[in-house]
């Protein structure tokens, strides 16, 4: 005799065994395991819903285990950021999103005072986002990444400033003697609008800038002050985008890259355009792969000073 919807007797028997062990497991899966009638009825339905699945010639499913840890990967258009790049000002999303991965998860730390925040990233989804202000990092913290988008200034961004700052506010307290550690900007493109500088490290601790464009500074590309250890490499910077060989290239200003501190490296990065490529002021900073366009001094510029 035939069984309905062609379920074979091997199948039944898979099935009977099946909610005989749902029945013998109910009570790890229900909220109260002193409640025979909820593990009844736990069992039931496991049964059933195992019976239509073989019917149906599909494997059952099997409970799967999440984890219960948060992600520590926060992205800013979950916090309200526009990725349109169009008028809509992302700043306050995206310091909100900031101000959630600088939580310290734990009590444990970087360099005395500095935060471990435990790789947390700051996700940009590709996106390009309008800001107003600097998109600035708490002092005190370490190890945490902006990555993966772009940031443009707008036409009010402040002339004095840069996009991304890592600079304590005067009045802040200090719990170290470095403001930063471990900071990492990269995969970023940065449009200061003829506005402001890009870039702005003050007293950190081993950050790296990498993979990024930064473009249309009116003052300076990237500045590092004090502190020592910042890593530039693998980077694009230019006032103006061009290919070389640009007719004006007498009245570009700005500088792409200032070291005031000491123990830097730049590495394997291109200024296409600006006065000055790199200006150097501290000491056993190390600069290799620097390719700056037409910065001889009969070209309008200097190179490396």
């Amino acid at each position: 005799m035939g069984y309905g919807g062609g379920v074979s007797p091997v199948q039944v028997l898979l099935v009977w065994f099946a909610a005989c062990f749902c029945m013998a497991l109910a009570g790890a899966y229900t909220m109260d395991p002193s409640d025979p009638l909820r593990r009844h009825e736990d069992a039931r339905l496991r049964a059933e819903r195992i019976l239509s699945a073989v019917t149906a010639g599909v494997a059952p499913s099997l409970p799967v285990t999440t984890s219960a840890s948060p992600s520590r990967v926060y992205y800013v258009t979950e916090y309200g950021a526009d990725p349109t790049g169009g008028t809509t000002d992302s700043t306050d999303a995206i310091a909100r999103a900031i101000s959630d991965a600088s939580r310290p998860p734990s009590d444990r730390s970087l360099f005395v005072g500095i935060a471990n925040l435990d790789g947390a990233e700051i996700h940009l989804g590709g996106g390009t986002y309008l800001v107003s202000r600097p998109i600035s990092i708490p002092p005190s913290a370490g190890n945490l990444k902006i990555h993966g988008g772009s940031l443009r200034a707008s036409d009010c961004f402040p002339t004095d400033r840069y996009v991304i700052e890592l600079r304590a506010p005067p009045l802040a307290i200090a719990t170290s003697t470095y403001s930063y550690e471990y900071i990492t900007l990269s995969s970023l493109m940065i449009d200061a609008n003829h506005r402001a500088g890009g870039i702005s490290v003050v007293n950190s601790l081993r950050t790296l800038i990498e993979s990024s464009y930064i473009v249309h500074f009116a003052s300076k590309g990237i500045w590092v002050q004090d502190g020592h250890e910042t890593i530039i490499s693998r980077s694009f910077l230019g006032q103006h985008i061009t290919a070389g060989g640009d007719p004006f290239e007498r009245s570009f200003s700005g500088t792409a890259i200032r070291l005031d501190g000491n123990d830097n490296i730049v590495t394997d990065v291109v200024i296409f355009s600006a006065s000055i490529g790199v200006l150097v002021s501290g000491q056993a900073n190390t600069l290799t792969g620097i390719h700056c366009y037409n910065k001889a001094t009969g070209l309008g510029g200097t190179g490396i000073s």
